[in-house]
């Protein structure tokens, strides 16, 4: 008998052992593979899509849109570009998308005029950047020599509400002044032929004003007038239909804010570059906007305000002030993290 003949049988044993361990090993592998595929195939992600203005307002949406924090989400979101947030609003009314990303102002008159609107999260607030940029060779050094001149703004917007609020502030009778209305992408150029006297706006297209005249600029601000906030805002029924698809995108929302946070540098990088204008438009007031996705009962007061301030313009019908609390959707923000909602409810 060969002494060597029972090893060589272990041996070959153990090569069958062992193949037959790979063989099941490639088989999980692709079983586990199947069903991955087999997920993604049963849990596509959900589309929405969202009209953002071409502003740093809006940069929350544009670093998750970047960063790709809705499909981490299970979202597949698309950003549909505005110039404004009243245009914004426009298209949400108009049904042609979910959400609209504006300021507080647009979304108030909405509400007032009857559309079926609720604010989801509150995207950011910034006291320090809008403006009033004007002509020095108007014989304008002060506020109170506005009176008389003719002021460029974008009717219904937080531009004219903030126009309002710095004439009020210096003791000036808003019709003391001659509101023309133009497009925020007109008013650099009008301004800087003459055919105003200043204008009442937002970054970037304060920057865009103040460049264009260069030395003869004047701007005056008022930190203590208004406080801008922007918010995401959608319809009820879409809201009710579609909680779990709002809390992701809230949810979303909050990463971009701690990405804002953590690298600010390469987080205004990133929004000159989706917004396609000179990082030196937001450097200056980059520092000055306050992030947070939040609900605050404050915003309430803010939303009261605007309202009255919508009536007496004209923009909206008169009468009582509304219970906005109903417009206020709470429920994505209480799933995700609720501490950033301080409205009573």
């Amino acid at each position: 008998m060969n002494p060597l003949a029972p090893a060589g049988k272990t041996g070959r044993y153990r090569t069958m052992l062992g193949a037959a361990m790979v063989a099941l090993l490639v088989v999980a592998a692709l079983i586990l593979g199947y069903a991955n595929r087999a997920r993604a195939v049963a849990v596509p992600l959900e589309k929405i899509s969202i009209a953002v203005s071409s502003t740093p307002h809006a940069a929350l949406l544009h670093l998750a849109a970047a960063q790709g924090l809705f499909a981490e989400e299970g979202l597949d979101v698309t950003l549909v570009s505005v110039s404004h947030g009243k245009a914004a609003m426009d298209l949400l009314a108009q049904r042609r998308v979910d959400v609209a990303a504006a300021a507080e102002v647009p979304f108030v008159i909405a509400v007032l005029n009857g559309e079926p609107f609720s604010v989801a999260a509150t995207m950011v607030s910034v006291s320090s950047e809008m403006a009033i940029v004007a002509r020095r060779d108007r014989d304008i050094a002060g506020a109170r020599d506005l009176v008389g001149k003719k002021v460029g703004v974008t009717l219904g917007t937080s531009g004219d509400y903030f126009l309002w609020a710095f004439l009020i502030r210096h003791r000036i009778q808003p019709d003391a002044i001659t509101f023309v209305e133009l497009a925020p992408g007109q008013m650099a150029k009008e301004l800087a032929r003459g055919a105003i006297d200043a204008v009442s706006t937002w970054q970037p297209i304060r920057f865009g004003a103040e460049t264009a005249l260069g030395a003869n600029a004047v701007s005056f601000v008022g930190a203590d007038a208004y406080a801008v906030t922007h918010v995401v805002v959608a319809r009820h029924d879409f809201l009710q239909a579609h909680r779990p698809a709002m809390s992701r995108l809230v949810r979303a929302l909050m990463k971009a804010e701690a990405f804002s946070r953590d690298k600010p540098q390469q987080a205004m990088a990133l929004v000159a570059e989706r917004l396609k204008i000179d990082i030196n438009a937001l450097q200056t007031g980059w520092p000055d906007l306050d992030f947070k996705v939040e609900l605050l009962q404050s915003q309430l007061i803010a939303i009261e305000d605007e309202a009255r301030w919508a009536m007496a313009r004209g923009y909206a019908p008169k009468g009582a002030v509304p219970n906005f609390l109903p417009n206020l959707y709470l429920d994505a923000l209480l799933d995700v993290k609720a501490e950033r909602v301080t409205v009573v409810h």
